[in-house]
């Protein structure tokens, strides 16, 4: 799982709006944020938002961790990418077989079409999963210093 600190910026009924500083570290093991090349949730140097379900009863102004399930980032990029492409390209072979060029075109757009369909179910789908995105309340860190 990874996980990264964020603050809620807005409530919105059952949901909530969290930020995302840029550049957070994605597993812990570098010495600053900034040494990553790659955050949580994507690329980028500023701050990204979130909307999420409200499990939590946080309030604006909470700090809360986000915690990612491991591979979800890549399967979604994954999907969002090959699953509309696949389907394009196979709906040009088919308009290609069944109508020549204008039909590879109009096989192409059903295709596309198709694949962008399927991954809005599967993203309303993915809303409703609670494995995949979390929000908890951060714990607060105690620090000691050393004495002198």
């Amino acid at each position: 799982m990874s996980q990264c600190e964020a603050v809620v910026v807005a409530v919105e009924g059952r949901e909530v709006w969290v930020e995302v500083p840029g550049r957070a570290p994605i597993c812990g093991s570098c010495k600053t944020a900034d040494a990553c090349q790659t955050g949580l949730l994507g690329l980028g140097t500023g701050p990204r938002r979130y909307r999420l379900d409200n499990r939590i009863g946080a309030r604006v102004g909470d700090h809360v961790q986000l915690t990612v399930a491991d591979g979800t980032v890549w399967r979604a990029s994954l999907l969002s990418y090959v699953l509309p492409l696949l389907l394009a390209i196979g709906g040009a072979v088919i308009g290609q077989f069944a109508a020549g060029d204008a039909g590879a075109m109009t096989g192409t757009l059903l295709g596309l079409g198709c694949g962008l369909m399927l991954l809005r179910r599967g993203e309303m789908r993915a809303r409703s999963d609670t494995n995949l995105f979390s929000l908890q309340v951060e714990t607060m860190k105690i620090r000691f210093k050393e004495q002198q």
